[in-house]
């Protein structure tokens, strides 16, 4: 098996949750090859990951909106790079989502 390497681990495996799979497909234009489509479902599938960049691999997985591709990597185990994303945002700093009660929105 053919380990891939990027800023978030050593990839070892790549998961496609069909449940999740929303078949936008910004993974197979992203990583070409790595996902396909599945003819029997019409959702996304593993394919050849192995051959893909890593870098695209993040990338193609980051941009899955429902955070559908999972990867296993040897550093970090079971990663969800849209949802390791999510969990670091902070409402705060947000204009609209950091409001309390009646406050207006910010004008810009």
């Amino acid at each position: 098996m053919r380990e891939a390497k990027q800023d978030g681990g050593t990839i070892v495996e790549v998961q496609v949750v069909p449940e999740l799979c929303m078949n936008f497909r910004n993974c197979v234009r992203i990583a070409t090859g790595a996902f396909v489509p599945d003819p029997t479902t019409g959702k996304t599938r593993v394919g050849a990951w192995q051959r893909v960049a890593p870098e695209e691999l993040w990338k193609a997985a980051w941009s899955c909106p429902s955070g559908a591709i999972r990867l296993v990597t040897q550093e970090r185990g079971y990663v969800v790079p849209r949802w390791d994303e999510i969990a670091r945002w902070d409402t705060d700093r947000h204009p609209a989502a950091g409001r309390k009660g009646d406050e207006p929105l910010p004008r810009y």
